[in-house]
């Protein structure tokens, strides 16, 4: 007794510490303390230490090795500028804290926040057109240049950052949090045009030869001594022919100029020796690389498949899309939905919902330190990934604690009910857990921008989730009995009526099918129409593209301004805008995006805002029509995605079950999202880059509460004897009834907090979601088993 009650007490300790530290985080010299102590010496050091690094790395003229597959690399000179940066980043180190630990709250050492919560910068390129440029390639190379800015950002952490074209030749680019415009644009880094020529000056190749350049270490050649830093540049096709002749002219020198530099924006950025000719797809660049040099020259190369320069014309601070208040409101609202799921959990499961109540406060802080330590991106998209994984975190509870209550019922004892639910739940979390994980993992290495943000919140969720639930969990359930809480009511036993009569679901499939049939036709109709240019959904500027204009308001752009210019732009349109937000020095501009209005519109817009606010024409920053920041790449990437991971989890379930209920589980997938998407085009919701997140949200949760079901059908099966496969079934579904209702209610109450209490555009990201999630609940208890039960006489002769 006494040592089950100080490691109870030690448990409980932990879950502060871990709190504490999470809060403050852990920072050296100085220990523990808060995040922002000499906040303003640390990002001046920074600053310091990023425009020194800066002007050194672009006076590199190291004469690097580049070697093809064969050739023997050999160092060269080595890379100047480097003992400049490596003393401003050690005056920078003795000068500030080093986070070991960020804390939640520091936003420059430990979770990133997105452009709709925080804001950050935004800068406007327009594309520098040579002589004898082909005019009609000029919008395939604009869309170019959107895919290779993304791709850039996305490489460096920012997945949430945003690329719209503007007009015929101009790309925007919004990075979220930093809010210094020079420190943006060197994290966005260089823009010009990647050239490679020989020691005349003769251009060989440009970036458009280039496919991708890779940090590599290793021995490439397989001629070096020891293992080296390199980047390995992958050429195209056409790119292979010109590099092979380049080398080999290059290599026939006698005068001892054997060089091909690397230049970008008039600067050598590296200065490769050429011993032979190379023909082949792939070249080896190595030398006296470090493997931060060597990983810049591979970002530099990446960057530099622009097909022509961009010249930078704009540079600014822009305000939250959500408005100021969404962070605050979101975090208050999580706050009372995570309260109202631990007392859910009190009252229905008494004992287990304290201890279900402790381990989702240690699952929280785990999770908030994780999420430091990785520097997730948090915006709608994390938000709803953190959502989905609590509610797979409380469901893993549920789970246990019905196979518990069903021991207790079944006559064992709490201390054997317990070892018991927990041995025959575990197989049910264990699939269902790895289902969502094949989709995160899919999500996460193929996908791009929002698509990552999202993986990577929901994917850290689900594998704490998880050990929570398996350990944690365990662990106090079983201190509760040795504190002798041994009345099996104290576990959430409940007296029920024998031979309560139930109504049949597998023999009612028809009514139930024909009522979900009718819920998705519209959403089925409108994704079949979408490919014949008939759109149904009120698509936003994220996916249409649209207009943005922009007011200079000689005054500080509040939430009250914000919202008082959305209301005058729906007056003088008729539709709503898409975001309103600060921008500019002392954000004293207003920027306005809206879906693409009439030159009507806009002039009624612009003489509104003239003689509400008193503005004068030059106030008028911005009038242009802008592209779709959910460009077609990135919508292809959402399609793959999600057609490969649902391939996979049908794969898993198959390998798992059987292909009839990977089948039935893809159908009930497909009805759910369905379903959805029939709300948006009810109810009229703009369709945005936040649409990508909540089908991404209702494809974790309902694969998730499909296996559940399917795991207690398998586990009956193996115990039946002439019961059919339907019997089977329909008693199964019955047995996880309750866990399906308490899950989808414990996820609602998160969710729903936000809808109630969030700012007009959190109720329109989830609003979709709350319908999805009880879609996910109809279809695993009405349809799943039944639509199993339908593919296996279909498909099967032999009956298990």
């Amino acid at each position: 007794m006494k040592k089950s009650v100080v490691s109870f007490i030690a448990v409980l300790l932990l879950i502060c510490f871990l709190g504490v530290t999470a809060v403050t985080g852990v920072y050296i010299p100085g220990g523990w303390t808060m995040p922002f102590r000499n906040a303003e010496t640390t990002q001046s050091d920074s600053a310091d230490t990023q425009s020194d690094a800066a002007a050194s790395d672009s006076t590199d003229t190291s004469a690097d090795t580049t070697t093809g597959s064969a050739d023997t690399a050999q160092s060269a000179d080595t890379t100047t500028g480097s003992a400049d940066t490596a003393q401003s980043a050690d005056t920078t180190a003795a000068s500030s804290l080093k986070a070991i630990i960020p804390s939640v709250l520091d936003t420059d050492n430990g979770i990133r926040l997105g452009l709709d919560l925080v804001g950050g910068s935004r800068i406007v390129y327009e594309a520098e057109i040579p002589d004898g440029y082909n005019q009609a390639n000029l919008a395939d190379d604009m869309n170019s240049v959107q895919k290779v800015i993304r791709q850039r950002l996305t490489d460096k952490g920012f997945t949430e950052a945003t690329v719209t074209l503007t007009g015929d030749n101009r790309v925007t680019v919004e990075i979220p949090q930093i809010t210094n415009p020079e420190e943006a644009v060197q994290t966005l880094g260089t823009t010009a045009q990647l050239t490679f020529i020989d020691a005349d000056g003769k251009e060989w190749l440009t970036g458009s030869d280039i496919k991708k350049a890779t940090y590599g270490y290793g021995r490439p050649t397989g001629n070096e001594v020891t293992d080296v830093h390199y980047v390995q540049v992958q050429f195209t096709s056409e790119g292979q022919k010109k590099f092979a002749e380049a080398t080999g002219n290059i290599a026939a020198r006698t005068d001892g100029t054997n060089i091909m530099a690397i230049v970008m924006d008039n600067q050598v950025i590296s200065s490769p020796s050429v011993s032979s000719q190379i023909d082949s797809d792939s070249c080896v660049i190595s030398g006296s690389f470090t493997r931060d040099s060597a990983s810049e020259l591979a970002d530099l190369i990446n960057a530099g498949q622009i097909p022509f320069s961009l010249k930078q014309v704009e540079l600014r601070s822009v305000g939250p899309q959500l408005g100021a208040d969404a962070m605050r409101t979101s975090l208050i609202a999580g706050a009372i939905g995570i309260v109202l799921v631990m007392l859910f959990m009190l009252i229905v499961y008494r004992i287990p919902g304290l201890v279900a109540s402790i381990a989702l406060c240690f699952y929280m802080v785990l999770e908030a330190l994780i999420f430091s330590l990785v520097r997730v991106n948090l915006s709608l998209p994390g938000i709803a990934g953190i959502i989905l994984s609590i509610g797979m975190a409380v469901d893993a509870n549920v789970i246990i604690f019905e196979r518990v209550k069903e021991e207790l019922k079944n006559g064992k004892t709490v201390k054997s009910a317990i070892d018991s639910g927990f041995k025959r739940a575990f197989t049910a979390i264990l699939d269902s857990n790895i289902t969502t994980l094949i989709a995160c993992a899919v999500l996460f290495f193929l996908g791009t921008g929002t698509i990552v943000g999202f993986a990577t919140t929901l994917g850290i969720g689900v594998i704490v989730s998880m050990f929570t639930a398996l350990t944690v969990t365990h662990f106090l359930l079983n201190r509760m009995v040795d504190f002798r809480i041994r009345n099996p009511k104290a576990y959430g036993l409940r007296d029920r009526e024998a031979g309560k009569q139930r109504f049949a679901i597998l023999k009612n499939f028809k009514i139930f099918g024909g009522i979900s049939a009718l819920l998705v036709v519209t959403g089925l109709v409108a994704l079949i129409l979408l490919p014949f240019g008939k759109n149904l959904f009120n698509l936003s500027i994220d996916f249409a593209g649209g207009t943005e204009m922009e007011f200079n308001m000689h005054t500080e752009v509040t939430q009250d301004v914000q919202t008082e210019v959305s209301g005058l732009f729906k007056d003088a349109t008729g539709v709503d805008a898409s975001s309103v937000t600060s921008s500019g020095d002392g954000n004293e501009d207003v920027l306005i995006r809206s879906t693409s209005i009439t030159s009507e519109q806009r002039a009624a817009v612009i003489d509104k805002m003239l003689e509400k606010y008193s503005l004068a024409d030059t106030d008028i920053l911005n009038n242009n029509d802008v592209s779709a920041s959910i460009g077609s790449d990135l919508q292809r990437s959402a399609v793959i995605c999600s057609v490969l991971a649902i391939v996979l989890m049908m794969l898993y379930i198959t390998f798992r079950f059987e292909m009839t209920s990977g089948m039935a589980a893809v159908c009930c997938l497909m009805h759910d999202l369905l379903i959805m998407l029939s709300v948006y085009v009810w109810l009229q919701i703009p369709l945005d880059s936040n649409f990508i997140a909540a089908a991404l949200t209702i494809l974790g949760y309902s694969i998730n509460a499909s296996i559940i079901v399917f795991d207690r059908v398998r586990e009956n099966l193996r115990t039946a004897r002439r019961e059919d496969f339907a019997s089977v079934a329909e008693r199964s579904v019955w047995q996880t009834m309750g866990r399906t209702i308490n899950t989808t209610l414990t996820t609602l109450f998160t969710i729903g907090m936000v809808f109630i209490l969030g700012v007009p555009s959190l109720k329109q990201f989830t609003l979709p979601l709350i319908v999805g999630i009880l879609a996910g609940g109809w279809s695993s208890v009405l349809l799943s088993c039944s639509l199993w039960n339908v593919f296996r006489k279909k498909f099967r002769k032999k009956r298990i």
